[in-house]
């Protein structure tokens, strides 16, 4: 005879199974095969640095680096962090620093991975495209990933990313951040759906300037999904909208955007949308309302320059540190492998590729940048995106209000501090490692903390925003940039260094980049931070101990539960109830 004290011992057991496999399992970062979206924390863990090695023909990898500019296609294998995926596809990425890096000493590409190109069903975890970028024109290492978590924060849905060490048929490429590319699979993950149109803007009509009635007039839109059922879309109502008063919330999810221009005013990310190039970012439109999604941000801080690129107006008058901001003309594609990325620091009089375009991090055009005209080699009438919403009273204050969230929350000395104090624990040795690496390891650690670091560009920008915001300091609009003018090279002219007074403002408005050199382009819930604290030693993965997490899904995205899962959830349940029954009965018979 059974005793009632065992069954409901029996119950116990099972009841703390069925919690043990719902609420503990899924957490614990057991791989299953039918996670959908798990390369979400399994190849971008934020705590630890990814591993990537790549397997690919001596002669191909040698033809990619000898040709890079052509951003042909190479079969690889690719291994992350012990997953091999085989027969994937590989080639350089970039547009102006793919070019910039082709003609100096250096080799260090970045690279797009597509796992699927030559097997449709292929992916790693879920992942179909990896990017994985070099760092050009960024000594801190830390400007896109920090910008990247800012958008985060403020609810947008942002790429996945963290940092990647790369290696070539067992040879140290170096220090990467990977990012996730913006395509079907981050539309699903996303949004729920890949069935809409994402738009990448990249030339004429990405100004969002109304043309015509005629979508093709706008050669530049770049539309990247559901090609053939364009003629759906409603990109010309919207355009229509926006440019001649009609009702933006009918086809703009504008709280959204809102905050994607606070975070792009507040970070001054001028290579992009509200600076001359009118580029860098996506639009995704989803039943007829357009999303906006951020991409590209290692110009950010005031990395492209007030005024439309390069060097601040202010910053070009004052003496360059030779040791460590100074240019030459390059040498084509004379390079030395055997040689580290110091010793080629050293070896060109302390060169340091794109530094030219970041220049003096705390610039007072950048630190100074304006809030209430957040705009760059342009007017705010040429960007009608922008314009409607800051013409409009109740979106202007809106926007305001972000910006202060930003000031007060995010973009401060604390908070930034807090994750430059994380990476410098997590990445310095690799930095030190790292044989391709533009810029020194002093560089990178100038960046964590002091006089010249993204916390105090933090601390100074914060501070002029909320000045600004108050009416304190009003800030005029920079909109040209006539002393920094430099021509557009012909795909028969050779482009060296960066020059000092670069500056892409002074490119012709219509300037579309596809018609130039031959190069393919790439291309409201609560919200929590990131906790600070004295820099932990590393553990045997390279990852702080005792470091917390960072959540890397933005707060309205659902949990995914893969299918192994959900059906040994099913079962258990199943099996409760049955034990639910079986004391019934036993009880009913008085047993």
């Amino acid at each position: 005879m059974i005793k009632t004290r065992i069954v409901y011992l029996c119950m116990a057991i099972l009841l703390l199974l069925f919690v043990v496999i719902y609420a503990v399992l899924p957490n614990v970062g057991i791989e299953t095969k039918n996670t959908e979206f798990s390369y979400e924390n399994i190849v971008f863990n934020t705590n630890k640095v990814t591993t990537v090695d790549i397997d690919i023909a001596e002669e191909d990898w040698a033809d990619m680096l000898e040709n890079a500019a052509a951003e042909e296609l190479k079969q690889a294998d690719i291994t992350v962090n012990g997953k091999k995926i085989e027969n994937v596809a590989i080639r350089t990425k970039g547009n102006l620093s793919l070019r910039s890096v082709v003609n100096s000493d250096s080799d260090r590409y970045s690279l797009k991975i597509d796992f699927d190109y030559y097997d449709d069903t292929q992916s790693l975890y879920g992942l179909k495209k990896l990017n994985l970028n070099n760092n050009y024109s960024d000594s801190t290492l830390m400007r896109e990933y920090i910008s990247y978590e800012m958008m985060e924060q403020m609810g947008l849905p942002t790429p996945a990313h963290s940092y990647m060490y790369v290696k070539v048929n067992g040879e140290e490429r170096g220090l990467f951040l990977g990012v996730e590319a913006v395509d079907e699979t981050f539309l699903a993950n996303n949004y729920g759906s890949n069935d809409g149109f994402l738009f990448k803007p990249d030339g004429t009509g990405s100004d969002l300037k109304y043309i015509s009635d005629e979508i093709t007039d706008y050669t530049g839109i770049g539309l990247k999904t559901n090609e053939g059922r364009m003629d759906q879309s409603k990109l010309v109502e919207m355009l229509d909208a926006i440019n001649n008063g009609g009702d933006i919330e009918k086809y703009l999810d504008v709280d959204e955007m809102l905050r994607y221009f606070a975070v792009n005013t507040a970070l001054v990310n001028l290579d992009s949308y509200q600076g001359n190039m009118k580029h860098n970012y996506y639009l995704y439109e989803q039943n007829g309302i357009f999303s906006i999604i951020p991409w590209d941000y290692n110009m950010s801080f005031g990395g492209f320059g007030v005024g439309g690129g390069g060097l601040g107006r202010e910053d070009r008058q004052k003496p360059v540190d030779a040791s460590t901001n100074s240019q030459r003309p390059l040498e084509g594609n004379n390079r030395r492998s055997d040689q580290t990325g110091e010793e080629k620091q050293q070896q060109n009089g302390g060169f340091n590729m794109g530094m030219g375009m970041s220049g003096n991090l705390l610039a007072e055009s950048a630190i100074n940048f304006s809030v209430t005209t957040p705009v760059s080699g342009t007017t705010l009438e040429e960007r009608p995106l922008l314009n409607a919403f800051l013409t409009n009273k109740e979106y202007r204050a809106q926007y305001e209000s972000y910006l202060e969230e930003l000031a007060t929350t995010y973009l401060t000395e604390d908070y930034v501090q807090s994750i430059t104090k994380k990476l410098a624990v997590l990445l310095t040795t690799y930095v030190e490692a790292d044989p391709t690496k533009f810029s020194t390891t002093e560089q990178f650690l100038e960046a964590v903390e002091g006089d010249n670091s993204l916390p105090e560009f933090a601390k100074q920008r914060s501070e002029s925003i909320l000045k600004q915001l108050s009416g304190e300091l009003v800030v005029e609009a920079s909109t040209t940039s006539q002393d920094n003018m430099m021509p557009v090279p012909n795909e028969n002219e050779e482009l060296n260094a960066m020059p000092d007074n670069f500056d892409p403002s002074q490119l012709p408005e219509d300037f579309d980049p596809s018609q130039g050199p031959s190069f393919n382009r790439e291309g409201n819930s609560p919200r929590e931070g990131q906790d600070g604290g004295p820099m932990q030693p590393l553990d045997e993965n390279g990852a702080p101990m005792g470091m917390p997490g960072v959540n890397h899904k933005i707060s309205n995205q659902a949990t995914v539960i893969d299918k192994t899962t959900l059906l040994t959830i099913i079962a258990c349940l199943m099996l409760l109830l049955l034990s639910l029954f079986f004391v019934y009965k036993f009880k009913r018979r008085g047993r």
